[in-house]
Order: C-alpha cells, then structure tokens, then sequence
C-alpha cells in the first residue's frame, strides 16, 4: 500500500501514519484512533483501517 494514500480523510492520516503506529505498538483499530484521531470523526475509514492492519498482521 502507498504511504501517502490517505485513509482519514476527515483529519487526512495516511497509511504511513498507520503504519508508523502500528510499528510503535498500537496494533488495534481503537489503538490506531487514539494515537493518529483516524476513524474518530465519521468513522467511514473504519473497515479501511481494519483491513490495513489485518495487512500488516501477515
């Protein structure tokens, strides 16, 4: 996946942001919306941020 794709477009969080939490420990979706405010908005991104992670899992 491209770093710069954005996934919140409610606060613009890419997938790099994602992914740099992911690696700093924050390995769950409501990890990923404390640390980056993704999904906190509108929660649209949600299954995108789920799926991500499921990504980075394997």
């Amino acid at each position: 996946m491209d770093r710069d794709q954005v996934i919140c477009p409610c606060l613009d969080v890419t997938a790099g942001q994602i992914m740099d939490a992911y690696e700093d420990g924050a390995v769950t979706v409501d990890a990923i919306k404390d640390v980056t405010g993704a999904g906190s908005v509108c929660g649209a991104c949600l299954d995108e941020i789920e799926d991500l992670l499921n990504e980075l899992r394997s």
